[in-house]
């Protein structure tokens, strides 16, 4: 498979997982949806997926929602009064290659929180050890801190990105938004 892959429309989704749950402390059951894979995104959905992303040469960039303190894309599609929210990456991962069992992870091995670019470079599919190891092989995970190497949170960090690509890429801003810490950060003398 080529590093640029752009996701298939048709594929097909499982039917609604429900589960019936008994809370103890209320006498009847009730139903919880735990992942609604019978929601397939239109052609209008992933439309509007892909015009919040942003091609680089390198990554693939996320500009919608993003999601605090892990500073992931979110993506909300909705059709026939039914919708489903979903990591952005997982989206894009999931146009690829169909619906993801629950226990499936898409790793970032380009160590971009807000990539949805599919491929070995970038987004793989990864189970939670193995993603949780190759995090902390890189240093991005040290205990539970989700912070960028800049003393900036993940989501600060997704957010200056974010909005370094408002306009479309332009790699001295996109480079200005990873690196600078803010000007909340003084200097030491």
């Amino acid at each position: 498979m080529s590093d640029d892959v752009e996701p298939a429309l048709d594929i097909g989704f499982p039917d609604l997982d429900v589960e019936l749950v008994v809370d103890e402390s209320e006498e009847r059951a009730r139903r919880v949806r735990v992942v609604d894979h019978s929601l397939r995104p239109s052609k209008t959905n992933v439309a509007a997926f892909w015009s919040k992303v942003v091609k680089s040469p390198t990554c693939w960039y996320w500009i919608g929602a993003i999601s605090a303190p892990d500073g992931y894309g979110r993506f909300n599609f909705q059709r026939k009064n039914r919708q489903r929210t979903m990591l952005a990456h997982r989206f894009s991962v999931e146009l690829v290659y169909g619906p993801l069992a629950p226990d499936v992870v898409c790793e970032h091995k380009c160590n971009e929180p807000l990539c949805v670019r599919v491929g070995p470079n970038h987004l793989v599919e990864s189970t939670h050890s193995e993603n949780v190891r190759y995090a902390i092989a890189l240093g991005r995970l040290s205990g539970h801190a989700l912070l960028d190497g800049q003393g900036r949170s993940r989501y600060e960090r997704s957010l200056a990105i974010r909005e370094s690509l408002r306009d479309g890429y332009d790699a001295e801003a996109l480079l200005r938004a990873k690196i600078d810490p803010g000007s909340w950060q003084g200097t030491l003398f």
